[in-house]
């Protein structure tokens, strides 16, 4: 039992897809439709926006850093997407180009960072009111229209597939592999737990932050542009509010909220309990005003068993280090 426990605490990812099984199992009792392929395959759909924006938030929070501006950059870029697509008839094109404005968006946020090192919360607290700004002076806060073949990012299919699942595996398999087999995820991992040692160790912290807060930017120009798409045009509440639910994701995947520790699959799994949750509750007619306090409350305990977790570990790390005392000692 006691070995269990410490795959658990290692493999924390484990845990949160053991609980979306479990929840699944029980709705599945509660609503026949729940179990059906089409409610399935709906829950990966409205999960795949948050999943890939947390697979993105998963290297910022890595390093020891947080994003609250990816709510206002999904919200810019999806504004800068559908303003251009007024006077430009090059989806391709237009795509590029609001995802190029992301990334750079990303960018500030690094460089602000390292350079002027202001916290990330007061950083990215700042850029979202201006980013969020910046796209609302764009646009005059209009609804926008897109053209209805940019649908086929948010509604389409490929050999059945729905194309928001297609684009969610692929940023997985991208975000496994830089955090599996490039150095990115050792140095991200390096900096969150402890940026003075990782710099001792010659690891390009400066340059690390900046990567990560890009691959943020450009996780959430993808998710903006499916959103978008899925809802056919610009609306201006777009992005309120996401930013803490792909932080919940995340954190809920298993990833320490002050960095060093962490996994992809969790963060997407995270994702996908989420929207679990809201649709069960759709499915069994419970009030829309209760979603929150649910999903809040998910967080909450989250955090909770994070720092018991901690706790424990950290106990037993004295423990063992006071044995080899004493038995060097003896």
């Amino acid at each position: 039992m006691e070995k269990f426990k410490e795959f658990l605490s290692k493999k924390r990812w484990i845990s949160i897809a053991f609980a979306t099984i479990f929840i699944g199992f029980i709705l599945s009792f509660l609503s026949p439709a729940f179990l059906k392929v089409t409610n399935m395959q709906s829950i990966l759909v409205q999960s795949s926006i948050t999943g890939i924006m947390a697979i993105g938030m998963t290297f910022i929070i890595l390093s020891g850093g947080i994003d609250i501006s990816i709510g206002a950059i999904l919200f810019f870029t999806s504004s800068l997407f559908a303003k251009l697509m007024q006077t430009n008839n090059s989806i391709p094109l237009v795509f590029a180009i609001a995802i190029l404005f992301a990334l750079v968006l990303g960018a500030i946020n690094g460089v602000l960072i390292v350079k002027f090192k202001i916290a990330p919360l007061i950083t990215t607290l700042a850029t979202y009111t201006i980013y969020r700004g910046m796209a609302i002076h764009l646009t005059s806060a209009q609804n926008i229209p897109v053209p209805r073949e940019v649908g086929f990012l948010g509604n389409g299919r490929v050999m059945g597939v729905p194309v928001p699942i297609i684009l969610l595996l692929i940023i997985f398999i991208i975000g496994t592999y830089l955090f599996t087999k490039t150095k990115l995820g050792v140095y991200a991992m390096a900096i969150g737990n402890s940026e003075n040692s990782a710099k001792e160790s010659n690891i390009p912290v400066y340059f690390v932050t900046i990567v990560v807060y890009i691959i943020g930017g450009f996780t959430a120009g993808i998710g903006s542009l499916i959103l978008i798409a899925r809802v056919g045009g610009l609306q201006s509440g777009m992005g309120i509010g996401i930013e803490f639910t792909v932080i919940a994701a995340v954190v809920l995947g298993g990833t320490k909220l002050s960095g060093g520790s962490g996994t992809i699959i969790g963060s997407v799994i995270g994702a996908v309990f989420l929207v679990l949750i809201d649709n069960g509750l759709n499915l069994i007619n419970a009030s829309p005003y209760i979603y929150d306090v649910v999903k809040g409350g998910v967080l909450l305990a989250a955090v909770m068993i994070e720092k018991i977790s901690i706790g424990r570990q950290s106990k037993l790390l004295l423990e063992q280090k006071a044995n080899r005392i004493r038995c060097s000692v003896e």
